[in-house]
Parts: structure tokens; C-alpha cells; sequence
């Protein structure tokens, strides 16, 4: 017969191990749905100039200048994204756009798994999940069909090595063939080696290490580094994303800086400084290292658009390991007890990522059922534009022209969205050009330009019909389809 305070005990228990239960049932639901729920119609202009670098890699093509593609191009493009653009355009022609589609779903789930590992390895389920959950809303601007996704990726478990690193000063040799990976697919890698460099810093700098232990930290930097320039690409990868982000900056959205009016961007930031404020609570000074990433983190959400979502992704682990220190206080645990060791993160792990791949195996017939036709790109007009003879300069607004160089590869646009392969004040002239400011005729004339795919509503499609009489072939998906007069 059991005693009164033993029922009583259970009774005070039960509602925390329900809570704890239902805490690790919801995230692999989540996991489990996410991916199916995300499928949409291929709509980033990115995925088809991918397509078209990694066709024209497999087929044995080499990027120099005189460029390939583009007559007027200025500098030799380097593809840093090479290894998933071939894999997708190798796949692409036996299953389609669902498959772009498919990518970018189940990129985003394993995305959310990785997060949601890493912050369990420092907080409790809930703590862990509304901790990833605000992460992703924080990165959702840059979660498209690109193999910037593939790059987050392979990102989380490098900043989640130097994290360990920091904390037990050992260095993860692992690191070396997982950059080299990295580095085949976008220039993120170059982020995460940076921040890499500076926890390493942190450990030197602190004092807590021998000179053993700092060499090989130095050493492990050292062999990343040279991992990325044996790369395919070679040595010049190590300065590609200082190059390319130099010469597009001032004209590329998620280049910019961004404001602290969007929401994402706030979201990164209250991460941050939500960590900051659970140290307050608990009266302790937030630890040097922490303090320095949540200064880099800061840095990462207000320098540009595109390392908004980095900054979220360092917050994850500053935000856990700050909550869970400060809940632990509260109840009277030990502050610096790690939750959900051993068996108990084992079993989560395979149920959290068993999860992951239902859902990622069920997004694939969504796929094939939701995202069979692309939006934002002129489809009907792809068999005017195949009949054009080889060499053909075009006009082509930069959201479009990626599509046009993989719908349509004989035709040679005088501008495309590859920005740093332009000048700056190539860029400025074909922004003049687009807009019908003065001057436009002259750079349609001065650059051979005899067929026109250009936006229906845009300036230069009056100005063209209107004042220089070009014929309209075509219409499709708000875009026009315009011949010189002869």
C-alpha cells in the first residue's frame, strides 16, 4: 500500500514529467510536418542561374574572361557554390522543379533539427525548442531556393564545435574535411571559419591554456584554412567573399546593411539580448567568451541582410545555456549541470531526428504534387526564346536573366544577376538603362542589344515600344517579349 507522501510526491511529479513529455512529443511533431508544410513553387531567381553553373561545369565548362555567358562581363565569375548546383542540375532533368522545391523543405528541416541538438545539449526541451523556433523566424529572409540553405547547414555543427572548443580547449580535427565540404558549397564556410578564429582567440587569450594547447588550436585554424583553398576552386577561395561582396554591395539588397525595423533582424537581436538579461537575473557576470559572441552576434544582425540569420544561429547556444542557467537557479539545481545527458539526449536525439526524415521523406511527394510549375519566370515564352539565333544579345532584367541563361544558354545577355562580375559602373548604367533615364538608347545601341525581356510595367518597355518602335513578340508572367525593328 503506498503511503500518503509518496502519492503526494507522485501527484507533484506528474505534472512536470507531462510537461517534460509533451515538450519532447512537440518539436518531432514539428520535424515531422515541417518540411511538407514549406513546399512551395520554386519563386528565388537564384535557383536557375545555379542550375545553369552546374550544367555548364558538368559539362566540362571553365569560367574565365572573356566570360561565357556574358559578353560584357568585367571579371572572371568564380563559382563557389559549384558542388550542389552540379548535383541539382545533374538530378534536374529526370525530376524537375519539385525537386528545387524539395531542397530547400527538407534543407530547413534538418536546419531546425541541427539547432534544436545543439541548444538540448544546453537547455532543457522547451527552453531548446522556443530557442530555435525564434532562430529560424530570425533567418526566414535568407531560407530559399539557393545553396546559401545547403551552407547553414553544414554551418550550425561548426560553430557547435567551436562552442565545445571553447569550453573544454580541445581541438575537433573533424573540422578540417567538414570545411573542405563546406567550402564546396558557398561562401558561408568563410564566416564560420572567421568566428572560429576568434572563440580560438578567446581560449589563447584567456590564459587557461598551455602553449601545447594554443598551437594546436592555431594548427587546427591553419589546416581549415588550407582545406578550403584544395578545393576544386583553388587558393583564390580564401578571398572570394571579401571580392564579391566589395564590388555588389551598393547594389544588392541582402548586402546592405539591415534595419532593426524588420522583424528579423529584432528577432536575432532579442536573442542576444535576451541572453544578456538571464545573466542580470542571475546576478553573475556573463562569461568573456560569451560576451565577445554576443558583440559578434550584434555585429553579424546590423552589418547586412545576409548574416542576419548567422547571428541567430550564434545566439542559439547564449541564449540556452543563459536560460537554462537561470531557470536551474530558480528551482535551487546545480547552476552549471548540463540537462538530459546520456541516455536521455541518445533516445531524444533518434526520436528528434527520426522525425526529421518522416518529414523529410513525406515532402517529396508534396513536392512532386505542389511545385511541378515555377512562378515569376516567363515559361510560355521558352520556345521563342530557344528559336533566337545562338549569340543574341538581350536585355533582360537581373531577377530574369538567370532563367533566361538556363532556359535559352545560346543568347547572351548584356547584364545578369551575377553582380560581382560587373563594374560598378556597369551596374549603374544598366540600372539607368532599365529606369528609361537619359541615355538609355544609347546603351542599348552601343552594346548590340536587338531582343528585349523585360518586365511589362517597366520604363524601358514604353520607352522601347514608344520612342524607338520595337516589336512585341510575347507576353507571358508579366514579362514582354520585344525584337529591334529592322
Amino acid at each position: 500500500m503506498t503511503s500518503a507522501p509518496l502519492r503526494a510526491r507522485l501527484r507533484a511529479r506528474a505534472p512536470g514529467a507531462a510537461a517534460t513529455r509533451l515538450s519532447l512529443l512537440l518539436p518531432a511533431l514539428l520535424l515531422a510536418t515541417l518540411p511538407a508544410l514549406l513546399v512551395r513553387p520554386v519563386s528565388d531567381p537564384s535557383p536557375w542561374l545555379h542550375l545553369r553553373v552546374g550544367a555548364f561545369l558538368a559539362d566540362g565548362g571553365r569560367f574565365a574572361l572573356p566570360d561565357p555567358w556574358a559578353p560584357l562581363a568585367s571579371h572572371a565569375y568564380v563559382p563557389t557554390q559549384w558542388l550542389p548546383s552540379v548535383v541539382t542540375a545533374w538530378l534536374y532533368p529526370h525530376l524537375g522543379a519539385p525537386l528545387v522545391a524539395w531542397e530547400r523543405a527538407a534543407a530547413i528541416g534538418v536546419l531546425a533539427l541541427a539547432l534544436l541538438l545543439w541548444a538540448h545539449t544546453l537547455a532543457r526541451p522547451w527552453v531548446a525548442a522556443a530557442t530555435t523556433a525564434v532562430a529560424v523566424f530570425a533567418a526566414w529572409p535568407s531560407l530559399t531556393e539557393r545553396p546559401q540553405l545547403a551552407g547553414f547547414v553544414l554551418l550550425v555543427p561548426v560553430l557547435a564545435a567551436w562552442w565545445r572548443t571553447a569550453q573544454d580547449h580541445r581541438a575537433r580535427w573533424w573540422l578540417v574535411p567538414v570545411t573542405w565540404l563546406a567550402a564546396c558549397v558557398h561562401g558561408i564556410w568563410a564566416t564560420g571559419a572567421a568566428i572560429g578564429g576568434i572563440v580560438a582567440l578567446c581560449v589563447i587569450v584567456s590564459g587557461g591554456v598551455g602553449r601545447r594547447v594554443a598551437l594546436r588550436l592555431v594548427g587546427l585554424l591553419a589546416a581549415c584554412a588550407a582545406a578550403a583553398a584544395l578545393t576544386p576552386i583553388g587558393p583564390r577561395l580564401l578571398l572570394t567573399p571579401f571580392a564579391v561582396s566589395g564590388q555588389g554591395r551598393q547594389f544588392v539588397q541582402e548586402w546592405m546593411p539591415s534595419s532593426v525595423r524588420s522583424p528579423h533582424v529584432l528577432a536575432a537581436l532579442a536573442l542576444l539580448a535576451g541572453a544578456w538579461l538571464c545573466w542580470v537575473a542571475l546576478g553573475r557576470r556573463m562569461p568573456g567568451w560569451h560576451v565577445v559572441l554576443v558583440v559578434v552576434g550584434c555585429a553579424l544582425a546590423l552589418t547586412m541582410e545576409r548574416t542576419v540569420a548567422v547571428a541567430a544561429f550564434v545566439a542559439v547556444p547564449l541564449t540556452a545555456t543563459a536560460a537554462e542557467a537561470a531557470l536551474r537557479s530558480r528551482e535551487g539545481a546545480p547552476r552549471d549541470a548540463l540537462p538530459r545527458q546520456g541516455r536521455v539526449l541518445s533516445r531524444t536525439t533518434a526520436s528528434w531526428a527520426a522525425a526529421t526524415l518522416v518529414g523529410v521523406a513525406v515532402a517529396a511527394p508534396v513536392a512532386a504534387a505542389r511545385a511541378n510549375t515555377p512562378v515569376r519566370v516567363p515559361l510560355g515564352l521558352t520556345s521563342r526564346l530557344t528559336a533566337l539565333p545562338a549569340d543574341t544579345r538581350v536585355l533582360v532584367d537581373g531577377d530574369t536573366s538567370g532563367w533566361l541563361m538556363y532556359a535559352a544558354p545560346q543568347l547572351r545577355p548584356v547584364y545578369d544577376l551575377r553582380v560581382e562580375s560587373y563594374t560598378a559602373h556597369q551596374v549603374e548604367d544598366f540600372i539607368g538603362a532599365m529606369s528609361a533615364d537619359p541615355g538609355w538608347d544609347a546603351y542599348v545601341r552601343d552594346r548590340g542589344v536587338t531582343v528585349a525581356l523585360v518586365p511589362s510595367d517597366s520604363p524601358v518597355r514604353a520607352a522601347l515600344v514608344e520612342q524607338d518602335r520595337w516589336r512585341e513578340l510575347a507576353r507571358d508572367q508579366g514579362h514582354v517579349l520585344l525584337e529591334a525593328p529592322r
